[in-house]
């Protein structure tokens, strides 16, 4: 049986020619890739378009607005830090945007993966700087519900998990997966100190016919790749996220977790781990996440349109 996940999203492809490498592309390629994930999400079932501010990424704003323009029901999701806008701004936007589009675009309140993403006197006290986060979500919130009303189609609030202690008010929080054990020790953690029913789990999916295809597809579509692990080795000096931090240190544990979360691809900590499998065995992962606490799904970064055909069944689309 299918899983009855409260939102089923991805995230966008990004503007350069992988992830965080290469070249801006034109805009008129950048826009043929992106309409060709849009519509393969579609048809798969899939409702939200995260949007975060990729390296060598447009303004995740415009990007949202591309987002709205081309498909005909994907709600973006879309990342912003609060040392570089006010709440007022981001809640006029969001509003302006569900006013203009008939549907809502949510917002991702997020910390900043990296040192260099961070406002400089956040890294010195994390936990002021979570307050910080807190204070910026709680003003989001209440100017969309002040501009929008508190009815349930107003844009929600993501924030990511973190280890740091404090409050931050959202309507869902998102983490990475990871193994099962620890999935659920995590998520236990997070509603009690949130106070939120809503967890959002990230997840890159390989599926295939067989297991043995599968794996031999996941090695085909990420294969060794000196850009990305120079790239990631760049990024692991850089982190200070917790989420980030605690998935490097399973990677070096080892490739596979959980017989089929896979963190040995190039890229390894920079997107999220992989399940890798048949399409019941990805299925039955994912059931075991929703009997830990996930009620929403988020696929990690597809790497070509036609993945979304064989994500579909297992997402239930």
């Amino acid at each position: 049986m299918p899983t009855d996940w409260t939102s089923l999203s991805f995230i966008i492809p990004p503007h350069s020619e992988s992830f965080g490498l290469g070249p801006r592309l034109r805009p008129q390629t950048y826009l043929q890739r992106l309409t060709g994930h849009l519509d393969a999400a579609e048809r798969a079932g899939l409702t939200g378009a995260f949007v975060y501010d990729f390296p060598v990424a447009m303004d995740p704003w415009l990007a949202a607005f591309d987002v709205l323009v081309h498909s005909a029901r994907l709600q973006p999701v879309v990342a912003v830090r609060p040392h570089q806008e006010s709440a007022g701004a981001v809640a006029r936007r969001a509003a302006d945007l569900a006013h203009r589009f008939g549907r809502p675009t949510h917002v991702n309140v997020v910390a900043g993966a990296t040192r260099s993403s961070r406002a400089p006197g956040d890294l010195g006290d994390r936990v002021a700087a979570r307050r910080r986060l807190a204070s910026f979500a709680g003003e989001v919130r209440e100017e969309l519900a002040r501009r929008l009303g508190p009815d349930s189609g107003r844009p929600l609030v993501f924030t990511p998990s973190s280890s740091t202690p404090g409050v931050v008010p959202a309507d869902c929080v998102l983490l990475m997966a990871r193994p099962r054990d620890r999935l659920v020790r995590d998520i236990a953690r997070i509603r009690a100190e949130q106070g939120t029913d809503r967890i959002a789990m990230l997840v890159g999916l390989v599926v295939r016919e067989t297991e043995e295809q599968a794996w031999e597809a996941a090695a085909e579509l990420h294969p060794p790749d000196r850009r990305q692990e120079i790239a990631g080795r760049m990024f692991t000096a850089q982190v200070v996220s917790s989420e980030h931090t605690a998935g490097y240190a399973l990677a070096r544990e080892r490739d596979v977790h959980d017989e089929r979360l896979w963190y040995g691809a190039p890229a390894r900590g920079i997107d999220a781990p992989k399940l890798v499998g048949s399409a019941g065995q990805v299925a039955g992962w994912l059931r075991s996440c929703a009997g830990a606490g996930v009620t929403d799904l988020i696929v990690d970064l597809p790497s070509a349109p036609d993945e979304f055909s064989r994500i579909g069944p297992v997402l239930g689309g």
